[in-house]
């Protein structure tokens, strides 16, 4: 299962700064992550463009350009979960910045503002003007701490936990292959109906030719 944890807080708090700095120190880990930004602002681009005709007639429509590209979507209803399913299948960790009242653990980003009573799931606080504990509460340098408690709750129970196997023989593979493995198949299995619920076993048989 892909975890999904939102960095919330108020604006100019420093979500997107301790995004960047946990991003690299998970990348520094080996942890494979996702990036998404949640804003109350349009989304989509500007109309009267080719993309955003194909956009409106219900179509994905990608914008491919030589520094990278972008990809726009009309559609109701849209929850993290699609997100992810769809753009981040073989990530281990998404982050979605913002997204104050998703349901999602949280990383509350402090601020002079003090949080809302309704902000749910808030596991680590993070404050850049004070000092952290280290268990629950960070500062300012925690950075690399913080993204070392994120790998360890990723990876706890996951890491190294797909085998494939071709007849009766097990296909040898690195731990950072078995690890894409697993989180490519599940990802792609998690946006069906009924797939697998987190802590179930999945079992896939492709016959040869």
């Amino acid at each position: 299962m892909i975890r999904t944890i939102a960095v919330s807080g108020f604006k100019n708090s420093g979500k997107t700064t301790l995004c960047r700095r946990l991003i690299e120190e998970l990348a520094r880990l080996g942890v494979r992550t996702g990036y998404i930004k949640r804003t109350s602002e349009e989304a989509l681009g500007a109309g009267g463009t080719d993309t955003s005709k194909l956009r409106d007639a219900g179509v994905t429509a990608v914008l491919w350009g030589d520094d990278g590209l972008r990809a726009e979507e009309t559609k109701s209803g849209i929850s993290h979960e699609y997100i992810v399913s769809k753009y981040f299948p073989d990530c281990e960790i998404v982050i979605v910045e913002g997204g104050k009242y998703l349901d999602l653990p949280k990383i509350w980003v402090e601020s002079d503002t003090p949080r809302p009573e309704d902000v749910k799931g808030v596991f680590m606080q993070y404050d850049r003007t004070r000092p952290g504990d280290g268990a629950a509460r960070f500062g300012c340098g925690d950075e690399a701490l913080m993204a070392k408690k994120l790998a360890a709750f990723v990876r706890e129970e996951n890491y190294r936990s797909s085998s494939v196997f071709i007849g009766s023989r097990e296909l040898p593979m690195k731990d950072f292959i078995a690890d894409f493995v697993r989180g490519a198949v599940l990802g792609m299995l998690s946006s069906l109906k009924q797939g697998p619920a987190q802590g179930d076993e999945v079992k896939i048989f492709i016959r040869g030719k």
